[in-house]
């Protein structure tokens, strides 16, 4: 995508930029810290509606499929006909709307319907729009604002399990549901702080028409410029030779080519013409955390690619093959581990407080491993696939290592290793995936990641369930996504083989075409 922060006139890295990081920030941690809760809120569905572990574990799976699929139309027609906040207000409506519905639930599977589906629908609504706004409200400090939006979402995480454990104590699930969806309204008032560029540029231009207005006009031939006064709206004939009574500034008086050139240059339409076509760009939108103001050279080939929605012949690309089947399987237990702490815990008699300590000690740490990831991978001391592989293998360890899990203080070292390591693979794939395929497939390649993830995660939470009421007990459930991460981290370390399968494939694909061009 091309774009340039310099034709616009919205904030970039300054100002308001900031007050967009901190709603962004603060919409995360209400709806993601949500999502974050649903440990908490698997073991409450669980005692109110005697649902079994399988039945229960269909919401996290739906929401996750939904979202998947969800993602990338949003992220490519939604944004094209409605600005970022315009769609964060329709998510901020949705997950209201879930819970609120969700008070009227008489049996488990409406909450399949408004937390899965509902819920979902409005996840994918907030989180790439938002994550797409900051990437235009920031180019230098881009890194710094992606950390602290991820961060934010742990955040949640943090400060939402108590509040939950207080709600429910006093007021039961269902009265728990209802105050949660007031909660989640609030991300309709903070859409209101996130004001969309054009917003600066409508600001900009009725500034403007009460003074003069300059812009830069380039003589190819002599590649001079000059500032000229346009007015109103001031044509200039280049087929005619200026003078110092008409706008012109004298250095192209003795310029003898002037004449030479037979067009004419109209600068205000040619100036505006700039900025509609680099911010018509900036709508066609790069998934999640795209690099949204880089200047890319493409060729028409890749361009084509990037209009398409999903472009099947990257998958051609050995690496991507390779960290499609990482992502898939590492995804499981990396999202899934968080939720079924909680009732393994349970199972093991700890009391519902013990519980809710062991879900904001798990988001905590994740709070501080992603931050830490962002802070390695910024030192370019070690490669970012390489920081994922030895997160999978070291949270696959935790995961696997379950039979050993009895007291109150194993579960918290539980906790501690599975948040430390667990959010690394989703704070890096956005980096992992430009290094792969490049920036300019990097959409494309997103999209297929998720749409996989959403099929894996979608039929993974129902097996996690099944094992569980099959073996009456989570040491299977665990032992499987151990294993998925295993597998994961020991995939990725065949990193360097697998590029150097991808460049020699590279090299010959140009050999070839040089041969035919050459014919």
């Amino acid at each position: 995508m091309t774009s340039n922060p310099t034709s616009s006139n919205h904030p970039v890295d300054k100002g308001w930029a900031w007050v967009i990081l901190a709603g962004s920030s603060l919409i995360f941690m209400i709806y993601v810290g949500t999502i974050k809760t649903s440990g908490l809120f698997f073991v409450a569905f669980q005692d109110y509606y005697k649902s079994e572990a399988s039945t229960t574990s269909i919401i996290p799976g739906v929401l996750q499929i939904v979202y998947s699929i969800a993602s990338l139309p949003i992220l490519t027609f939604g944004l094209h006909h409605l600005s970022v906040r315009q769609m964060i207000i329709v998510g901020g409506f949705l997950g209201s709307i879930a819970y609120f519905l969700g008070y009227f639930a008489d049996r488990i599977e409406i909450l399949i319907v408004t937390h899965g589906v509902i819920y979902g629908i409005g996840f994918a609504t907030i989180h790439g729009p938002a994550a797409y706004l900051i990437g235009i409200y920031f180019n230098r400090r881009r890194e710094l604002a992606n950390s602290v939006l991820v961060a934010s979402s742990g955040f949640g995480g943090l400060v939402v399990p108590p509040l939950f454990r207080y709600l429910l104590d006093v007021y039961g699930l269902r009265g728990t549901m209802l105050i949660f969806s007031g909660v989640i309204f609030n991300v309709v008032a903070l859409a209101g702080l996130l004001k969309p560029p054009s917003l600066f540029q409508l600001f900009s231009n009725s500034n403007s028409k009460s003074k003069p207005e300059y812009s830069i006009v380039q003589i190819q031939d002599t590649h001079e410029y000059s500032q000229v006064s346009t007015g109103k709206k001031r044509s200039i004939s280049l087929s005619e030779r200026p003078t110092p009574g008409n706008g012109v500034s004298s250095s192209f008086e003795k310029d003898e080519t002037w004449g030479s050139l037979p067009h004419r240059l109209d600068t205000k339409t040619h100036h505006r013409s700039r900025f509609s076509q680099s911010f018509r760009s900036l709508g066609s939108t790069d998934a999640v955390y795209s690099l949204s103001q880089s200047h890319l050279n493409e060729s028409q080939a890749q361009k084509d690619v990037k209009n398409k929605i999903i472009d099947i012949s990257l998958l051609k690309k050995p690496l991507l093959q390779m960290y499609l089947f990482v992502y898939l399987f590492g995804s499981i237990g990396s999202a899934y581990g968080h939720i079924y702490i909680s009732p393994f815990a349970r199972d093991h008699g700890m009391t519902t407080t013990e519980v809710s300590i062991l879900v904001s000690v798990t988001n905590m740490c994740d709070f501080i491993g992603r931050g830490l990831c962002g802070v390695i991978a910024n030192q370019r001391i070690v490669k970012n696939s390489t920081i994922v592989a030895i997160s999978q293998l070291l949270t696959g360890a935790t995961l696997a290592l379950c039979p050993f899990y009895g007291s109150f203080w194993s579960f918290i070292v539980l906790a501690v290793m599975f948040g430390l390591f667990a959010g690394a693979i989703f704070s890096m794939t956005p980096s992992i995936v430009v290094d792969f395929v490049g920036i300019e497939h990097f959409r494309t390649a997103f999209g297929i990641l998720i749409l996989g993830q959403g099929i894996t995660m979608g039929t993974g939470a129902p097996l996690l369930g099944y094992l569980r009421d099959v073996s009456l007990s989570y040491m299977p459930s665990f032992y499987f996504m151990g294993a998925c991460l295993i597998l994961s981290g020991l995939t990725l370390l065949m990193e360097p083989c697998v590029r150097k399968r991808q460049d020699k494939m590279e090299s010959q694909a140009r050999l070839s075409e040089e041969v035919a061009l050459s014919t």
